[in-house]
C-alpha cells in the first residue's frame, strides 16, 4: 500500500445500463438487445446522424460524467503539434538517448545541489512531513540490504559514515541536505562503475515509482506541492514531457498532474472500488496480496486519421454483419460505430486502424509463480489490406484484411520458425489461412490449426491463439451479447510501463507485473459478453470482453472455464500513438488464476522503436516467398 495516498475517498460510480439507454437508441430491435447475432442491420440513421455531433465519429459519446471522473472527450487535441509529427528515427533517436541522459543527470554535482536545496526548503515549509518523508526514504534502503550495504560501504571510506547515521543528523537538523551533497555524489559514482544498466536496476527496485509517489502524495501544502512539482519538471528530459502533457480544453492541469494519482486501490479498501472493476481485477486482488492499483486522472486522447474518421460516418449506414463473420458494405473505417449486436465490437477491435504496415519487435515471457521467467523474442510483418491509408478498399467476404508474418529468433530450440498468416473476413471457420516453416523439418506446411484455443506458438499453453491481440480470428463457437455501457477502471496511458529506462527484470515480478509502473484510468467501455454454444468445442466456457468506447481496442478480458470458474483474466495496457495515429496494448498480460503463471507479451522496452513506416508488397506474404524466405536460411 502507497501510505499518505487518499484510499478512503472513492470516486463517483455511473454504470450506464444497456435497458436504460433504450429510449435514447429509439428504433433498436429487441433482439439487438437481446444480444441476437445471426444478423446485424446497419445502424438506424437517426443514431447515425449523432455521429461527430454528441457521439464522436468513432461512436463514443462525447460528453464526460456529470461528476467530471470520466472527462469530455478531447482526442486529437491532447497532443502538442510536434509530437502528431515524429518520425521512427526521432523516436529510436530518444529511446537511446533517454536512459543516457537519466544516468548523466543522476549524481550529476549541480543536478544534486539544487534538488537537495530545495527540497531542504521544502521539509523546512512543511516540517511535520519531514520525518514522513524520511521514514520513506529509510524503507526504500531497506529494500535492498546489498544496496544500503554498497552505500555504507562507500561512506565507511569518508570518514565512519553510514546511510543511517546521515540520515539520523538530517532529521535531527544537525545537518542540512545540502551538506551531504558530496557524500551522495560519491557513492552514486561509485555505483555506476558495476555498469550503467545494472545501476539504474537497482535503483528502480529501491527507489521504486511506488514510494516516490508516496512521497509526492505527503506534500499536499500547494505552495510546496507547486516547489516540487516545478522541481521534477526541471530536470524531466524535455523530449519526455510531450508524452505526459496532455491538452484539456479550459484547463490549466500541466504534466505533473497527469502523474499525480489520485488513489490507490488495494486489498484492504477493495470493497470501496469493486463497482468499477471487471470480475478479473477483483479476483487479482484476493489472489495476491500484494496487488494494487495506482489510479491517475482520465484522459480520453484516442484519436485515428481524418480519412479513418470519414468512412467510419459512412460505415455506420451501409455495414451489416451476417452470422458472426461475414461483413459487407465496410469501407477503410470502423464498421460498427453504432453496434447493435454483440459480434459487432469485437469487429471493430478487429478492424481497427493501427496503421497501413508495421514491423513489430515482440518480446514475451512465461513468468512462474516464483517470478522467474525465459524471454521470447518474435519479429512480426503485418500489412493491413483493410483500414489501410494507401490502399483502401472495401471488405469483401473471404477477403484478406490482414496479412501477418512472424519469426522466432530466441530461445533457440525454436529459433528460425516462421508463421505465415492470411487473414480472412467470410464464412465460420474460413477465416483464416496459415502456413508454418520449422527448421526441423527444412519445408513449409498448411498449419490447420493457428486459431481458436490452440496454444500460440512460445506461450507453452498460457495464451491460445484467438487471444493474440487480446482477441482475433472467427467468432463462430460463440453467442455474442452485448451488454451495454459501463464506467470501469482500465490500464491506460501506458508511457511508464514502456519506458526504456525500465528493463524487463523491473517490470516482471511474482505473481503480476511491477504494478507500481502501471496506470488505470476511469473509462466508459463497452462490455461484451460470449458463450459457448452448445455442441462447439473451447477451453472457454465464457468471456466477458471490456472495450474502450474511443477507440473499439479491448482493455480488458474475463475467462471462465467450462465449469464456470474465472480462470483467466487478460489486460492490455492501452495508451495512445499520436504519430500513427491509433490506440495500441503494449504490453499485454494473461493472468492464469489456476497455476498463479502469466504469460506477457508486445514488451518493448529493451528493444527498437517499431517500424511504422515500413512499405510492403503483398508478394512478400505468400507461401512461395516463405518457401524462398526458408531455403535462404
Amino acid at each position: 500500500m502507497i501510505r499518505g495516498l487518499r484510499v478512503n475517498a472513492p470516486p463517483a460510480v455511473r454504470i450506464k445500463n444497456w435497458r436504460d439507454d433504450v429510449n435514447k437508441r429509439a428504433g433498436f430491435a429487441l433482439a439487438c438487445l437481446l444480444g441476437c447475432t445471426t444478423a446485424g442491420a446497419a445502424a438506424p440513421a437517426d443514431q447515425a446522424a449523432r455521429l461527430g455531433k454528441d457521439l464522436t465519429e468513432v461512436g463514443a459519446e462525447r460528453a464526460g460524467n456529470k461528476e467530471g471522473s470520466v472527462p469530455v472527450y478531447v482526442g486529437k487535441g491532447a497532443f502538442a503539434p510536434a509530437m502528431l509529427k515524429m518520425t521512427r528515427a526521432q523516436l529510436e533517436d530518444l529511446r537511446k538517448r533517454l536512459v543516457k541522459d537519466i544516468q548523466g543527470m543522476v549524481g550529476d554535482p549541480a543536478v544534486t545541489a539544487d534538488i537537495l536545496t530545495q527540497a531542504q526548503a521544502i521539509m523546512d515549509a512543511e516540517p511535520a512531513k519531514a520525518k514522513q518523508v524520511l521514514a520513506v526514504v529509510r524503507a526504500m534502503l531497506s529494500s535492498d540490504a546489498s544496496l544500503k550495504a554498497d552505500f555504507d560501504k562507500v561512506l565507511a571510506g569518508r570518514g565512519g559514515k553510514s546511510v543511517d547515521g546521515l540520515l539520523g543528523q538530517v532529521e535531527s537538523g544537525k545537518l542540512k541536505l545540502p551538506q551531504i551533497k558530496d557524500d551522495i555524489v560519491a557513492v552514486i559514482t561509485e555505483l555506476k562503475k558495476g555498469g550503467g544498466d545494472a545501476f539504474m536496476s537497482r535503483m528502480v527496485a529501491a527507489f521504486d515509482v511506488g514510494r516516490v509517489l508516496e512521497i509526492v502524495s505527503i506534500i499536499d501544502d500547494p505552495k510546496t506541492r507547486v516547489q516540487a512539482n516545478a522541481l521534477v519538471m526541471k530536470y524531466m528530459p524535455a523530449y519526455v514531457k510531450g508524452f505526459l502533457d496532455y491538452k484539456t480544453p479550459g484547463s490549466t492541469a500541466g504534466a505533473l498532474d497527469s502523474i499525480k494519482p489520485l488513489y490507490v486501490i488495494t486489498q484492504a479498501n477493495l470493497k470501496e472500488h469493486e463497482a468499477q472493476l471487471s470480475d478479473g481485477h477483483k479476483a487479482m486482488f484476493k489472489t495476491y496480496p500484494d496487488y494494487k492499483m495506482i489510479v491517475f486522472p482520465s484522459y480520453r486522447n484516442a484519436f485515428f486519421p481524418d480519412e479513418i474518421l470519414k468512412a467510419t460516418v459512412a460505415n455506420a449506414t451501409s455495414a451489416t454483419l451476417t452470422g458472426t463473420d461475414e461483413i459487407k458494405g465496410a469501407k477503410l473505417g470502423f464498421p460498427f460505430p453504432v453496434p447493435t449486436s454483440g459480434a459487432e465490437p469485437l469487429w471493430n477491435h478487429k478492424l481497427k486502424f493501427r496503421g497501413s504496415a508495421v514491423k513489430r519487435y515482440n518480446n514475451q515471457a512465461i513468468v512462474k509463480p516464483d517470478g522467474t521467467y525465459k524471454i521470447s523474442k518474435l519479429v512480426e510483418d503485418v500489412k493491413f489490406k483493410y483500414a489501410n491509408l494507401k490502399e483502401p478498399a472495401e471488405i469483401q467476404t473471404g477477403g484478406l484484411f490482414a496479412y501477418y508474418l512472424q519469426e522466432v529468433l530466441e530461445p533457440p530450440r525454436v529459433a528460425g520458425q516462421v508463421i505465415l498468416v492470411h487473414e480472412t473476413a467470410g464464412n465460420p471457420g474460413l477465416t483464416r489461412n496459415a502456413w508454418i516453416y520449422s527448421p526441423g523439418l527444412a519445408r513449409v506446411n498448411r498449419a490447420p490449426d493457428v486459431g481458436y484455443d490452440n496454444p500460440s506458438i512460445g506461450s507453452d499453453g498460457e495464451q491460445f491463439n484467438d487471444q493474440i491481440d487480446v482477441f482475433n480470428g472467427a467468432l463462430d463457437r460463440f453467442d455474442w451479447k452485448l451488454i451495454g455501457k459501463k464506467e470501469v477502471l482500465i490500464p491506460y496511458n501506458s508511457w511508464m510501463l514502456n519506458s526504456p529506462t525500465f528493463k524487463y527484470k523491473d517490470v516482471i515480478r511474482p505473481g503480476h507485473i511491477n504494478q507500481d509502473l502501471a496506470r488505470y484510468e476511469l473509462h466508459r467501455v463497452w462490455v461484451v459478453e460470449a458463450t459457448l454454444k452448445s455442441g462447439q468445442r473451447h477451453r472457454f466456457g465464457k468471456r466477458r470482453f471490456y472495450l474502450d468506447e474511443d477507440s473499439w481496442a479491448i482493455a480488458v478480458v474475463d475467462c471462465y472455464d467450462n465449469r464456470g470458474e474465472l480462470w483467466k483474466v487478460q489486460e492490455a495496457h492501452l495508451l495512445t500513438i499520436p504519430f500513427i495515429p491509433t490506440v495500441s496494448g503494449i504490453p499485454e498480460t494473461i493472468y492464469d488464476l489456476q497455476s498463479k503463471r502469466y504469460f506477457v507479451t508486445t514488451m518493448t522496452n529493451e528493444d527498437a522503436i517499431s517500424d511504422f513506416e515500413v512499405k510492403y508488397e503483398d508478394s512478400m506474404f505468400t507461401p512461395s516467398a516463405l518457401q524462398k524466405k526458408a531455403r535462404a536460411k
